[in-house]
């Protein structure tokens, strides 16, 4: 559980900040030492359960990406190394000066990385790498996921507003905004629906602080539906406001 729990944090970094200021002329100084060094105490407290600040962001980066509008695929594992379509790669990920979380890919047979400022996009399955080095940027979604339009017949029945058993209200709008009410105010934030590759419909809800992501069940006449988090047994309930 401490490991979760480590890993969660800084995987929600990805979800609550976005880059600093990414058009100087010269990348600003990494910090990720001073980052991981920070960590020291906690590591020794947990022992084997702790993960480093920079490990915990490249476990998040460890997934099979497309790169939006192209035929592009990264593949990148947890032990740094990966492929980008055929060619094999390497790459680091920790935190600079600027206050962003970064990623230097850099090719096999090449000396120099190319170095990025990663942020997530507003539906909580891409990531956006923004070139700290005047390099291309890049937009990556998850590459078992295709995103539906709120305009298909098996994502449009969840625009409009919902209730919970716990009196919290939903609202799903065309443009994928979603405002969320509940007895400790109002939160704000986005929304998707996709696809994976084995047909299975998902519901992303992209709040401040992370993602709330449910595989759901829409019923036949639109009045429910039913949301369980991936890997858990626990089914929600939505009633049609």
């Amino acid at each position: 559980m401490k490991k979760l729990i480590v890993a969660l944090l800084l995987a929600s970094t990805l979800w609550m900040t976005g880059c600093g200021d990414t058009k100087k002329a010269e990348p600003a100084a990494s910090k990720t030492e001073e980052v991981d060094k920070a960590s020291s105490a906690m590591k020794e407290q947990m022992g084997d359960n702790a993960v480093l600040p920079s490990d915990s962001v490249k476990r998040v980066m460890a997934k099979q990406w497309k790169v939006i509008g192209t035929d592009t695929v990264y593949d990148l594992k947890e032990d740094g190394t990966g492929t980008k379509d055929d060619a094999g790669l390497t790459f680091e990920c920790g935190f600079d000066e600027d206050n962003n979380i970064t990623i230097k890919i850099t090719m096999d047979g090449e000396d120099e990385g190319k170095l990025y400022a990663v942020t997530t996009d507003d539906t909580g399955y891409g990531i956006v790498l923004k070139s700290l080095d005047g390099g291309k940027d890049m937009k990556f979604l998850q590459a078992d996921t295709d995103l539906l339009d709120l305009t298909d017949d098996r994502a449009k029945g969840l625009i409009g507003k919902w209730t919970d058993n716990s009196g919290n209200e939903y609202k799903l709008k065309k443009d994928g905004k979603l405002v969320i009410k509940s007895s400790s105010g109002e939160t704000k934030g986005t929304y998707c629906v996709a696809e994976n590759t084995d047909g299975t419909l998902r519901l992303n809800l992209v709040i401040s602080g992370g993602t709330l992501e449910y595989v759901y069940t829409l019923s036949d006449d639109g009045s429910t539906v039913e949301l369980c988090s991936p890997g858990t047994d626990t089914v929600h309930k939505w009633t049609k406001a």
